[in-house]
This record gives C-alpha cells, sequence and structure tokens, in this order.
C-alpha cells in the first residue's frame, strides 16, 4: 500500500481522534515531569497539523471524498459516523492545524508560571480535536456533538482562571449566549431529521427539494441564527468581548481558528442548498455588513487592549458573513472572498493577539491609557504590531489587500450600493482603531505606569511562534490563485487584477479614517475631549454603552429572574403549602369520619345486641320449661325407629 493510501485510510480519523485521545492523557505524563508534558502537547500539535496537511493532496487527487462506520444501530434506527474530506473541510482542518499549534508553542513561554496547566493542555487539545471533528463531520449529529463540544472548551477556557468573579462570569456568559443559537441549531437538526429520516449532508444536499418550502425556509433561518450566534454576529456579538477574560493566548486559538469560526463554517457548508432561500442570503449579508461597521465602532472607543481585536473580530467576520450573503452559489467569486478572509482574519488576528500577549505579558494590565512609548523596550513587538495594522486594515501586500479587495468586487457585481458603502466605512473604521491602538501604547512618551515596570521584550517562544503567522499574513494574499483552484471557484485570480478602481477606492478610504487618529491621537491638533463634549458626545455614550444591547439584555434577564421569583413565592407559598393544607384536611376529615364510624358502629352492635336479648326473653317465656320433655320425646323416638330398621332387615 503507498503513502497515499495510508493516508486516505487513516489521516481522516486520525486527525481529529488524535488530539481528542491524548487531552485525556495529558495529566498522567505530566506526572513524569513538566517538560515532558510540555514536549507531548506540542508534539500532538505538530503530528495534528502533519496529518491535516496530509488530506490535500487526498482531496487533490480523488476529489470529495465520504467516509463511513456504522456508529449506533437501535431497531430500524441506523446512524453512521463519517468524515468528509472536500476542499472545505480540509481547508479549515489545517486552518486549525496550523493556528493550534503556535498557540500551543506561544504558551509554553506565556504560561509558563501559571497554575493549572495540565487542566490548561488538556481542553487545549481537546479544542483543537473539537473543531477538527466539526469541520470533518459528515452529518448534522456529528457536527452537533463536536458543536457542542467546542462550546464547552470555550465555556472552560475563558473560566480559566476561576479565582476571578470576571472570569466564571464571563464563562458563563459566553456559555449561555451561544447556548441561545445551539437549541436553534438544534431545531433545524430535527426537522431535517423529521423529513428526511436521515441527518447526512450528502442526503440533505441531493434530497432537499422534497421538503416543504415553508419548512425549509424554517430550516435555512433556524441554521442561520445558530451560526451568526456562534460567529458573534450582531444582536448576539457581546460575549465575545466577556470571552477576554480568558488567557491571551485562548483567545488567539478562539478567534482565529475555532469557536467564533465555526459559524462562518457552518454557513459555508450549508450555503448550496440555503442560497436557494432569498432571505437567508438577503439576512446573512445585512446582518454581515451592520455587524462590520458595528463591531469597527466598538473597537475604536474602547480602551481594552484585548477589547480592539475582540471588536474587530466582530466586524471582521461581517465581512466574510457579507460576502457569502452576496453569493448566488458556492462557485462564484463571494464565496471564495468570504473564505479567503477567513483563512487572512486568522493569521493578522492570531498575530495581533499574540503580540497583545506580550504586552500584557510585560506591563500586567489591559488599560492602553496607561501605555505608551513601548517601541524602543519592545521593537519586536512594535514591528509585529505593525504587521497586523498593516495586514488588518488592507494594505498591499499582505493577505487582507487581497481578501478585502474580492469583498468589494463581489460586492459591486450585486450592484448593491449600501451594502458596498457599508463595507467601506467599515475598511475605513478598521484601519482608525487599528492605528489608534497602535498610537496609544507604542507611541509618543512612556506613561507613569510605564515607567515604574523594568519592560523587555518578550520571551524568544513568544515572538518566534507570532513570527510564523507574520509570515503568513505576507504569504497568503499570492497563494489566492491555488486557493482558487483548490476550492473549484469559476475566478480567474491575478495579482494586477487588484490594481483597480475598487483597489482605489479602498485606497482612499483608509486615509479617510486614518487622517482623524492622526490629528488626534499623534498630532493631537484636534482636542478630543471637546469632541466628547460637543456633537459626537451622545454618539460615543451610544458605542460605549454597546449600543444599550446589553442593558437591553440585562433587562430581559431581570424581567425573567424577577418572574421566577414571583412563581417561586407562588410555589412556596401556595403550590407547596396547598398539598399540606389539603392532606391536613383529608386527615381531620378522616379522623372525624372515624369517630362517627365507630359510634355508629357501636350503638348498631349495643341495638342488634338488646334486640336478640329482647327477643329471647319472649322465646323463654313461650316455652315455659317444655323442652326437656321434647329432647326426651325426641330421643325415644328415634330409639323405636332403630328397633324397627332392625327388625325388618
Amino acid at each position: 500500500m503507498n503513502v497515499l493510501g495510508v493516508a486516505e485510510n487513516y489521516s481522516p480519523w486520525l486527525v481529529w481522534l488524535l488530539p481528542l485521545l491524548s487531552s485525556v492523557i495529558v495529566p498522567f505524563i505530566s506526572k513524569f515531569g513538566e517538560k515532558l508534558r510540555n514536549l507531548f502537547v506540542v508534539a500532538i500539535g505538530a503530528l495534528t497539523l502533519a496529518l491535516s496537511v496530509s488530506l490535500v493532496p487526498i482531496v487533490s487527487s480523488k476529489g470529495r471524498l465520504d467516509l463511513t462506520v456504522e456508529w449506533i444501530t437501535v431497531g430500524k434506527l441506523s446512524l453512521n459516523a463519517g468524515v468528509l474530506l472536500d476542499p472545505l473541510s480540509v481547508l479549515f482542518a489545517n486552518l486549525v492545524g496550523l493556528v493550534g499549534l503556535v498557540v500551543l508553542v506561544y504558551s509554553l513561554g506565556y504560561m509558563a508560571h501559571e497554575e493549572g496547566l495540565d487542566r490548561y493542555f488538556f481542553f487545549m487539545l481537546l479544542f483543537i480535536g473539537s473543531m477538527t471533528g466539526l469541520v470533518l463531520a459528515d452529518n448534522f449529529l456529528q457536527l452537533f456533538i463536536f458543536w457542542e463540544m467546542v462550546g464547552l472548551c470555550s465555556y472552560a477556557l475563558v473560566s480559566f482562571w476561576y479565582r476571578k468573579p470576571e472570569a466564571v462570569k464571563a464563562g458563563i456568559k459566553v456559555f449561555i449566549v451561544t447556548k441561545i443559537g445551539d437549541i436553534a441549531l438544534l431545531a433545524a437538526i430535527l426537522l431535517i431529521y423529521a423529513e428526511l429520516h436521515s441527518l447526512s449532508y450528502n442526503i440533505l444536499f441531493e434530497e432537499y427539494v422534497r421538503i416543504p418550502p415553508f419548512t425549509f425556509t424554517v430550516i435555512a433561518m433556524l441554521t442561520l441564527f445558530g451560526a451568526l450566534v456562534k460567529s458573534a454576529q450582531l444582536p448576539f456579538h457581546s460575549w465575545l468581548y466577556s470571552a477576554m477574560e480568558a488567557p491571551t493566548s485562548v483567545s488567539c486559538l478562539l478567534h482565529g481558528a475555532t469557536m467564533v469560526k465555526a459559524g462562518v463554517y457552518l454557513a459555508a457548508r450549508t450555503h448550496i442548498i440555503f442560497c436557494k432561500v432569498p432571505l437567508w442570503l438577503d439576512t446573512l449579508a445585512w446582518v454581515g455588513a451592520i455587524t462590520a461597521v458595528v463591531g469597527a465602532l466598538l473597537a475604536l472607543q474602547t480602551s481594552d487592549i484585548k477589547g480592539v481585536p475582540a471588536y474587530s473580530t466582530v466586524s471582521q467576520i461581517g465581512f466574510m458573513m457579507v460576502a457569502l450573503g452576496a453569493s448566488p452559489s458556492p462557485t462564484s467569486l463571494g464565496w471564495f472572498a468570504g473564505l479567503f478572509h477567513t483563512i487572512s482574519h486568522a493569521f493578522f488576528q492570531g498575530l495581533g493577539f499574540l503580540a497583545i500577549g506580550s504586552i500584557i505579558h510585560q506591563l500586567g494590565t489591559r488599560d492602553m491609557r496607561k501605555m505608551g512609548g513601548l517601541r524602543r523596550d519592545m521593537p519586536i513587538t512594535f514591528a509585529l504590531c505593525i504587521v497586523v495594522i498593516l495586514a488588518r486594515s488592507g494594505i498591499p501586500p499582505f493577505c487582507s489587500f487581497f481578501s478585502k479587495g474580492l469583498i468589494a468586487k463581489s460586492l459591486m457585481l450585486t450592484n448593491n450600493f449600501v451594502l458596498t458603502s457599508m463595507i467601506y466605512v467599515a475598511a475605513a473604521l478598521t484601519f482608525a482603531y487599528s492605528y489608534r491602538f497602535l498610537v496609544m501604547t507604542f507611541a509618543g512618551e512612556k506613561s507613569p505606569y510605564v515607567k515604574k515596570i523594568k519592560v523587555h521584550e518578550a520571551p524568544w517562544l513568544m515572538s518566534a511562534s507570532s513570527s510564523v503567522l507574520a509570515a503568513g499574513t505576507v504569504i497568503l494574499g499570492f497563494l489566492g490563485g491555488s486557493l482558487i483552484s483548490f476550492l473549484g471557484t469559476h475566478y480567474v485570480f491575478e495579482i494586477r487584477s487588484f490594481l483597480s478602481l475598487e483597489s482605489l477606492l479602498f485606497v482612499i478610504t483608509l486615509l479617510i479614517g486614518g487622517l482623524p487618529i492622526y490629528f488626534t491621537y499623534q498630532r493631537r491638533i484636534i482636542n478630543l475631549e471637546a469632541l466628547r463634549r460637543g456633537m459626537f458626545g451622545a454618539l460615543q455614550r451610544v458605542v460605549k454603552e454597546n449600543f444599550f444591547l446589553d442593558r437591553f439584555y440585562n433587562l430581559v434577564a431581570s424581567s425573567f429572574l424577577g418572574g421566577s421569583k414571583v412563581i417561586y413565592k407562588i410555589d412556596m407559598n401556595l403550590l407547596e403549602r396547598l398539598p399540606h393544607a389539603v392532606a391536613k384536611g383529608i386527615v381531620k376529615l378522616s379522623h372525624l369520619m372515624l369517630v362517627s364510624f365507630d359510634l355508629t358502629l357501636d350503638r348498631m352492635v349495643a341495638f342488634v345486641a338488646e334486640l336478640i336479648a329482647f327477643h329471647s326473653v319472649k322465646v323463654r317465656m313461650m316455652h315455659k320449661g317444655a323442652l326437656s320433655h321434647f329432647v326426651l320425646a325426641a330421643t325415644m323416638g328415634i330409639f323405636l325407629l332403630y328397633i324397627l330398621l332392625v327388625l325388618t332387615t
């Protein structure tokens, strides 16, 4: 058997089973020393990436493969466990493997002095294995199981520092908010099974025409709702900022390749059939466009250094969603543009989190107002952050220039001026908040807070692992042609095609977004406080309050809690006491009935006894002592009969 045959038989299963099973072994390996544990974890990450890469030639040479084994059989119910190998699943598997390995190596430096690392690495490997299993699943049941496992790992890792009340609250918020989407997805899956008696992708994609149009639309919208919540899109985006209580290495994995990308994957996977539903496409496009603008505004106002990439991810996923929504089919430009930006985002946003992790590692704070002047003490981190800003903003030749350029082109093909304008506005705001982050953190003089700390560059292990993603932001843009060919999109990718009107407009848009930040934060020509007191004050308050969505959710939650308290009081004061009152009443009634019955029975017995006694006296008086004569006469009669019988025989 050749190497390709071995890879085809084993790699599709081992690529997600290996990290899942290895996660359980981590605590046992740790008994033999931390160094051995660290080596084991990194080795598993490297093997997972190698197995992911081995899937590429399989799909390139053999196309789409669906490998299944019998899983559950109960009566007539039969379910198979399967692995679907196609360009989409293999692309995401490689993304998870690469970012996962980089984060594991980075964690060796960033988390070196933390407690509970056995638990940390257990959930990190489980996270990687669950996300890989999710994208390779060939049926909705398997997808949903891994979907929930990804959510569980997110909750556990966000709450990793469980001694901090903020981390615990954040983990609970992440868990509860995402469960709203999970319920919608589960409802869609149950409807699919009710209509087709199968949860296989293949059967759904081939036989979806059998589903009644109304039911099919409901399934499409429920699935989309689950995807939008998982990917932190409006109005369920606030959980992603709360998730910043996790270690920064976790944030990198969560944003770059796992939790939030699960929703993008689900939308891309089901696009082939749900694109037949206009409401599905319109909702995806408009929610994505609005979220792209809102997320960028939120990133522009936050002073939390981790809040910038958190809200940036909300915005950038909006770019991906609007591209998918503008795509009439999975072979059109918009579908590829959305996925291309998904990969681009993994590199530049993952790099952003790792660089920010280095800053927090040195300063011990997330407040950018306490920072400044770090470029001299942290030159490598400064260079990495410049790469992040250029790549995120879409400056050539970095990857986002190409992916955002394709998104803009795909939107222009729809002739929807409003959607296109919103994306350009979001692009301008992206450069604005990225530039603001750079100025507040690295430019100017050191703040009093920084002067008290001896700041130095991050450990080499953290910088080296971050540099891998930095290189990817430069290289990825030039691999667009290969990715288009691999994914089977009907578009000719040429570098010269980006020297177009769309690209010129894009660069002008970035300048428009950057100039106000330059004059306000760097040159300080514009008085920021005067702006806040003026016309922009109300807008800033609205944005700072997260458009009052958190207050609305708190109001809804408080209403539910208030209602539950009322129900609890009713239950305790009425429903719980009512059975006791009824029981006491029954006991008293039964006691009364028992006493009455006993008294009546006694009287009846006495009455019968008296009646018998009365009549017995009358009988005795009637016989007057003749009873002995009757007995003697009867005895003599019997004796005479006996003699007659003897004589006659």
